[in-house]
């Protein structure tokens, strides 16, 4: 693979999982990891070991405070869940996942949830896609790291089989900081204007308003339109 998707994991809670992310990683030639709000210290002496020295992968890892940062500088995010959420988005198979990345120009990144909950609405409701591993229905939560090993391996093993046609149309996908200096805007604007008349249900409605955004693979000039927009209704 010439280019791979970035790993994203999101308030890991076990140092162990780290190890063992990065060991499944560098598997299947994926180096490129970020961490959201993690809930030990990279230094934790547990990490190491069981890497099995895959230390390119953490000696690179990149760390943010919020999950909006972390996904700044990507076109396309998919999420990774087991779990049947409120939101209803978009599902993507490995191969749509490989058209993504084959793409030169494209960034594209894997979201993992923490090993209790995973992801919850507000993580999903950035995401463009979601993508589901095929389990026992009746025995379907993967340990993160498993979960992370299993799709790599799938997506090097469609790369290493055929070449995958691409059929995207080179439109400059806007990247997330894009869509979420639009959804601060919008957000800002729909207070002022008391759109949301119960406030305990904001959270929620403006989930709800973001994934009808997210369906649409808008570009970054249509994403300013929108910006302009609501700028020039508000005077």
């Amino acid at each position: 693979m010439k280019k791979t998707p970035e790993i994203i994991l999101v308030n890991t809670q076990l140092p162990e999982n780290l190890g063992s992310v990065a060991r499944g990683m560098l598997n299947f030639n994926f180096k490129k990891l970020r961490i959201v709000n993690p809930k030990f210290s990279l230094k934790n002496e547990k990490i190491i070991p069981v890497s099995a020295g895959a230390d390119i992968v953490l000696k690179k890892t990149k760390i943010f405070n919020s999950f909006p940062n972390a996904i700044k500088d990507f076109h396309y995010v998919i999420g990774t869940t087991n779990r049947i959420r409120a939101i209803k988005k978009k599902q993507i198979s490995l191969e749509g996942i490989v058209k993504l990345i084959s793409s030169q120009t494209n960034f594209v990144a894997l979201v993992f949830g923490p090993e209790k909950s995973g992801l919850d609405n507000e993580h999903i409701s950035l995401c463009d896609y979601v993508y589901k591993i095929d389990t026992n229905p009746k025995f379907s939560s993967l340990n993160l790291s498993h979960a992370v090993t299993i799709i790599c391996n799938k997506i090097h093993g469609i790369f290493k089989k055929s070449k995958v046609k691409i059929n995207l149309a080179n439109n400059k996908i806007a990247k997330k900081n894009d869509l979420i200096l639009f959804y601060n805007i919008l957000e800002k604007s729909l207070d002022e204007s008391n759109f949301f008349k119960v406030k305990e249900r904001k959270k929620v409605i403006f989930q709800k308003i973001k994934n009808i955004f997210s369906k649409t693979e808008l570009t970054t000039v249509e994403v300013k339109t929108l910006i302009s927009i609501i700028k020039n209704v508000k005077k």
